[in-house]
């Protein structure tokens, strides 16, 4: 009894330390996102060219020219995106006076159809002017913002580039390095859960681009067949913000929306034209193909995904949030190695298979349960029998008397 007791203990007392410790390197990560963040960043680029890095060691490539290789492969996205983002700052500076104008005669237009179908609203009233806010100013200077936190952009980039190129070194010598430090079978355990790891992380990251691509290109498309201003601008948050589930889909559609009213109002055809487009298009990648395509990859619940957004985001801001579902990933796979943390996988999980499970154990339980009853009626016929039968001897016996 006394050793159940301290048993007991011992477990309350390690689950204390655990949650402890993981509250700790939560605090930590947060208040030191300026350093871990690029660290991060890096680590999730380093699963995406590994693969990559594998194909040239087969190819018989010499490490350091594939090394530089990918580096110049990397530097080159790095540059190509930020080129783009400067393209496009630009446009939206240049062209902020005309949108402003647009959306002080949408605000008219919209203003006199309250008046007209409200009631108790005055004549002079506005959308824009009971916002009380100068949204003119406070747009213009976040557009000038990102111009002056270029400097800052710069920094992490090099932390991110510096950091993945040190990863690609030591790429050949950590395996061999955790063999000799840890015990063979450790060793083994711990480089087959690091490998699933990169696999799975290099197979979400590739599909989640192509996807993210494949969505851009379409709303790209879509902008310039309706004659939607900044058609570059929304096919590159398209492909962006696909990588944030839910809510990158549902924050691009709506400001492409919000784009058509602003351009194209009073002619609300055109309107409704981008708007069934956006949706479809989102539709069919983001609910339709990429579910299909990830969840042969992927076996996480929306709502954890969705808890992870809003958990990350606290942590590391909206980068978290691009992170959130590789994170998630990580997590679930090194709670189905351990043991006594395979119950955090399984919730973690989208449970389709689980599903399947559970009905398999409620028809077997109805099925014994149905048995029991049929059981149990025979047993209840048999003791109605028993009943009746002395009385039956009884009336014999009276009518042979």
């Amino acid at each position: 009894m006394k050793e159940e007791m301290s048993s007991s203990y011992l477990k309350q007392i390690r689950t204390v330390l655990v949650l402890g410790i993981v509250i700790l390197v939560l605090f930590v990560l947060k208040a030191t996102s300026e350093v871990t963040l690029p660290v991060a960043f890096a680590l999730f680029l380093f699963a995406f060219v590994n693969p990559l890095m594998e194909k040239f060691a087969k190819l018989k490539i010499p490490n350091a020219i594939s090394i530089i290789l990918i580096m110049v492969l990397v530097v080159s996205i790095f540059l190509v995106v930020g080129y783009f983002m400067g393209i496009m700052v630009n446009m939206l500076i240049a062209k902020l006076p005309y949108y402003a104008e647009r959306v002080k005669a949408v605000d008219m237009l919209l203003s006199q159809y309250a008046v007209k179908y409200l009631d108790d609203v005055p004549e002079n009233f506005s959308f824009i002017g009971s916002l009380n806010v100068d949204w003119y100013s406070l747009l213009m200077g976040w557009l000038t913002s990102i111009s002056s936190r270029v400097l800052s952009l710069l920094s992490d980039v090099m932390i991110i580039l510096i950091t993945l190129m040190f990863l690609l070194f030591e790429r050949s010598t950590f395996l061999p390095k955790v063999s000799v430090a840890l015990d063979n079978e450790k060793g083994q355990k711990l480089s087959a859960l690091l490998g699933k790891i990169n696999k799975q992380i290099a197979k979400y990251l590739t599909l989640k681009t192509i996807i993210s691509l494949a969505t851009g290109v379409c709303f790209y498309l879509t902008a310039l067949v309706t004659g939607l201003d900044f058609a570059l601008l929304w096919g590159f948050l398209a492909f962006i913000l696909n990588f944030i589930p839910t809510i990158g889909s549902i924050v691009v559609t709506g400001m492409t929306i919000m784009m058509a009213v602003i351009q194209f109002t009073p002619d609300w055809v055109m309107i409704l034209y981008v708007a069934l487009l956006t949706i479809s298009i989102e539709m069919v990648l983001g609910n339709i193909i990429d579910p299909r395509i990830q969840g042969v990859q992927l076996n996480i619940s929306p709502l954890m995904i969705l808890i992870s957004l809003s958990f990350w985001g606290y942590i590391w801001g909206i980068a978290g949030m691009f992170l959130a579902v590789p994170i998630m990933s990580i997590i679930q796979i090194v709670c189905l190695v351990i043991p006594s943390l395979k119950p955090i996988a399984v919730i973690l999980s989208s449970g389709k298979s689980y599903v399947r499970e559970y009905k398999e154990k409620q028809a077997l339980k109805k099925g014994i349960s149905r048995r029991r009853a049929k059981r149990n009626e025979e047993v209840n016929s048999d003791r109605m029998d028993d009943i009746i039968l002395p009385i039956n001897i009884n009336s014999d016996s009276k009518e042979k008397k």
